[in-house]
């Protein structure tokens, strides 16, 4: 009920302010920050963070990037997203190690989907062009995260197989 209706039901008070007591618009002010904090928090993208890819020829690469570490940030992924600037991504940790399974679906960017195995190793690097596809990418092996970047990226940086990935707070 909104709280115009409220003021409308009370018979005989002439000002909106004297229609309600002071208790029944603090639940009223609760319930909607309430609502206001929910939708905010749901609306906020994951934390973002610097990641390195540390490559075999000796160059340090940095990466911001969007952790997603709960189950609905990892069902979400990059879904949606119009663009991504350039060394930025999304690193989706997986703990315990499993082998992963990432798919296209309401993705409107090509991507790079890097595999990353227990201690941080590259293992294998995927490009997906075919965006919005449900067709599953499968790593060949356990992986305990994993990086999506934009597509070619990885070509372009000569990131490969090998090269090592730290990030502060996420173990791999």
């Amino acid at each position: 009920m909104s709280l115009y209706r409220l003021c409308r039901i009370r018979k005989g008070l002439k000002s909106t302010a004297a229609a309600f007591d002071l208790n029944e618009l603090e639940w009223h002010c609760a319930v909607m920050l309430k609502r206001f904090l929910l939708l905010f928090f749901l609306a906020l993208p994951a934390a973002a963070a610097p990641l390195s890819v540390a490559t075999l020829d000796g160059r340090e690469l940095v990466f911001d990037v969007a952790v997603a570490d709960t189950s609905e940030e990892q069902k979400r992924g990059l879904m949606f997203v119009k663009e991504m600037k350039p060394q930025h991504g999304m690193v989706f940790p997986l703990q315990p190690p499993r082998i992963a399974r990432f798919w296209m679906r309401n993705t409107l960017l090509p991507l790079d989907i890097i595999f990353i195995l227990p201690g941080g190793m590259i293992g294998q690097i995927v490009t997906r062009t075919d965006t919005q596809s449900d067709k599953p990418t499968r790593s060949h092996q356990k992986v305990s995260a994993v990086l999506e970047i934009n597509a070619g990226e990885a070509q372009r940086l000569k990131i490969g197989v090998g090269d090592l990935v730290r990030m502060e707070g996420v173990n791999f």
